[in-house]
């Protein structure tokens, strides 16, 4: 039964990078129409070059209709000589920029949030008519670290597992760096924006048996990242939902799909699992009980934005890279034994530094 073992773990993974996939692709979609917003000013200034990091390009200021998606344009310079400031449908301020690129066709309101300076070449030392745009973009530029700076900080941190330096970086380098930092450390955002509200998602359980299990993954998560991370919420009021599910005929115990977290409910339910399906040596170290806390506090690093990683004593721990969403590089067998033999997630769901490092990158990232 260690080939039915070892099955199930590679399907949550699966499961997983389908989950992250398909919120990739819906997140794409331009010509939506949303509700107007109410322009309270309008400024125009000297026309300033800057990137866009992420987001829509809206045809009006009244941002009703989506024209472009900022993801498609990484590399587009955008000139920038006038921005509004609106009152959104939530009663909150915001101020978009007017962009256009350098022929005009791709054009439109963005939010500026998403928007990063690109700094002056030229600045002009000891001048006293230096202008403070100047001495911004002087700033800026001293500021950002270069793509190589940033290679090798990624090298020379443990791997997988990011360092003070990783985690203490400017908002505009994780802007400009986010897919490298991605592609480091196997996060990658995997929930819809609402789900975390000023960092918390509020999780409705549908059936009881499963609420001390969600309850005790829950307090570890808030533990270990010294914040409320999740807490429960109720019918009525809840961003995410953990379900039990009859999936019997798949090999996954546990799996989130970028909407909610499914048990499946013939293991579940089932009292000599897993443990009747382990080695002698490892069914002796863990519970039904203890394992089942695990997969859920697994499946809640997942909405957070971590993917998997091969080192066996990690929360998020998979025997394998192959259904991962992004990986930094490809295993089959583990990078680092544990010194039992079990993984975070049948140990309980025991955390590494790995593991709650990646979550606060994951967090600076802006994935929940």
């Amino acid at each position: 039964m260690a080939k039915f073992k070892n099955r199930f773990l590679l399907l949550v993974t699966a499961a997983f990078s389908f989950g992250a996939v398909l919120i990739g692709v819906t997140g794409q979609t331009a010509q939506a129409k949303t509700k107007s917003v109410k322009i309270i000013k309008t400024k125009k200034f000297d026309t300033k070059k800057f990137r866009a990091t992420k987001g829509y390009i809206y045809s009006s200021a009244k941002l009703t209709k989506k024209v472009h998606n900022a993801d498609n344009y990484p590399k587009t310079v955008f000139y920038v000589n006038k921005q509004v400031t609106v009152k959104k449908t939530n009663g909150k301020n915001a101020v978009y920029y007017y962009v256009q690129n350098k022929s005009k066709k791709v054009k439109g309101y963005i939010w500026r949030g998403y928007m990063i300076q690109i700094p002056s070449k030229k600045v002009v030392a000891n001048s006293e008519s230096a202008t403070d745009n100047n001495q911004v973009s002087a700033e800026a530029a001293e500021q950002m670290m270069s793509a190589g700076a940033m290679s090798r900080l990624i090298d020379e941190a443990p791997d997988m597992n990011p360092s003070d330096a990783i985690l203490n970086l400017s908002a505009n380098e994780y802007n400009v760096y986010g897919e490298t930092l991605n592609k480091a450390y196997n996060i990658i955002k995997t929930s819809p924006s609402g789900m975390f509200n000023n960092h918390t998602a509020t999780i409705y359980v549908e059936n009881s048996r499963l609420v001390p299990y969600v309850q005790q993954a829950i307090e570890k998560w808030n533990s270990a990242m010294e914040q409320t991370v999740f807490k429960l919420g109720t019918r009525n009021n809840h961003t995410l939902e953990v379900k039990l599910v009859n999936a019997s005929n798949s090999d996954w115990d546990g799996m989130y799909n970028g909407q909610a977290v499914y048990i499946d409910a013939s293991r579940f339910l089932n009292p000599r699992y897993p443990t009747a399906y382990l080695s002698q040596q490892k069914a002796a170290q863990i519970t039904p009980s203890t394992y089942w806390v695990g997969v859920m506090t697994h499946e809640l690093g997942h909405t957070l934005g971590l993917d998997h990683t091969g080192y066996q004593s990690d929360l998020m721990y998979a025997s394998s890279s192959e259904g991962n969403a992004v990986a930094k590089y490809s295993w089959k067998t583990p990078v680092e034994r544990s010194s039992t033999g079990l993984d975070g997630t049948e140990n309980g769901g025991t955390f590494t530094d790995r593991d709650i490092n990646r979550a606060k990158l994951a967090q600076k990232l802006g994935y929940w």
